[in-house]
């Protein structure tokens, strides 16, 4: 009589079974760890809000109104031919100009819009300071912050962020650099994605 044989389970998969257990474990871990980190910061960013209205309360109460120090970006003639024996449209000769404005729930609204309206002190002139803002109907409408996110919105119906790559990119890197200051933005995104082309 013959025995039948026995089919013998590969020692492999079992090793690929429990590798695909343990990432698929992972996987699920790490989608939980993101969502708990997601609602980690918008409670952080609830807090935020929370904490400058009890601020802006207690200004009020006391009739003592507080100040923060900003900074605003602009391009800098003098540094760009410094560091480049001439005018070359260097991002890197956008440096800030620094002001005090108003203890605010909305730094980042009223911090863009001082920005444009682009109002540099005869000392800071200068010092090679210029910019071309305000521009023509140049419109703030307002900036919403998604995760790390900026995104800036824009109303340019006169073309105003658009011409040369030279002045689009100095235009661009003043907003940019003014909005990155806040440690919450990781990125800025304009709207419409039109705007700042050459």
């Amino acid at each position: 009589m013959r025995l039948k044989k026995q089919q013998s389970f590969p020692i492999f998969r079992v090793v690929l079974l429990v590798s695909i257990g343990l990432v698929l474990l992972l996987m699920v871990s790490n989608l939980l760890l993101i969502r708990r980190a997601n609602r980690l910061e918008e409670s952080m960013q609830a807090l935020e809000k929370r904490h400058s209205a009890l601020e802006l309360e207690l200004s009020s109460i006391t009739g003592t109104q507080r100040t923060m120090k900003v900074s605003l970006y602009y391009y800098n003639e003098l540094l760009d031919r410094a560091l480049n024996n001439d005018v070359s449209c260097d991002t890197a000769a956008v440096i800030p100009v620094e002001r005090t404005i108003a203890y605010t729930q909305s730094p980042i609204n009223d911090v863009i819009r001082l920005l444009i309206r682009g109002e540099l002190t005869k000392a800071e002139k200068d010092l090679g300071f210029k910019t071309e803002f305000p521009g023509r109907e140049l419109l703030f409408q307002g900036a919403r912050l998604d995760n790390g996110v900026l995104y800036l919105k824009f109303s340019d119906p006169s073309g105003f962020t658009t011409g040369g790559s030279c002045r689009v990119s100095l235009l661009k890197a003043q907003i940019e650099k003014t909005a990155m200051q806040f440690e919450t933005v990781k990125r800025v995104v304009f709207e419409p994605a039109n705007l700042f082309q050459p």
